[in-house]
């Protein structure tokens, strides 16, 4: 199985199925609907260029994706660009697909003249990031078990 990794702006058809992912992960106890992930989607548009979002596809079929946005983490707004909403299908997991997917948006973010990316995800998820080439930025960080990573980008 060959992975191929597109910034969603070259691939719109697959804005939906992103966005339902978004949705039914992290959204839909704040909406009523996934079309206000899809409306946000489509602000994700130009190339090189935050906000942008990456979607793996084996063979022409979404498996993963991020996004990366301006902030993501209301008790740290002065850090950003932020990694967001990073989901692989969970019949691809454990197959290197979250990794690829968060080397190609450091690559862009490289593109893009980003010098760092944050990340806040879950203390016990923490290592699957660090394989990726992230360090721990800050600890206990909000209202859960949270950590702040950060991964510095490398100039294109």
């Amino acid at each position: 199985m060959e992975i191929a990794l597109k910034q969603l702006s070259e691939c719109p058809e697959h804005l939906e199925t992103v966005g339902r992912w978004i949705y039914h992960q992290w959204w839909s106890k704040r909406c009523d609907s996934p079309e206000i992930v899809f409306t946000w989607l489509r602000t994700h548009k130009k190339l090189d260029a935050v906000p942008y979002s990456v979607v793996a596809l084996a063979d022409i079929e979404p498996v993963g994706s991020c996004c990366v946005i301006e902030n993501d983490c209301i008790h740290r707004p002065q850090y950003l660009p932020w990694v967001a909403a990073v989901y692989v299908k969970p019949e691809f997991r454990r197959r290197g697909i979250a990794s690829m997917i968060l080397q190609k948006a450091a690559s862009v973010a490289a593109r893009a003249n980003v010098k760092c990316l944050f990340i806040d995800c879950l203390a016990v998820t923490a290592p699957v990031y660090e394989k990726s080439g992230w360090a721990i930025h800050e600890r206990e960080v909000g209202d859960k078990e949270s950590v702040i990573m950060l991964r510095e980008i490398d100039s294109p």
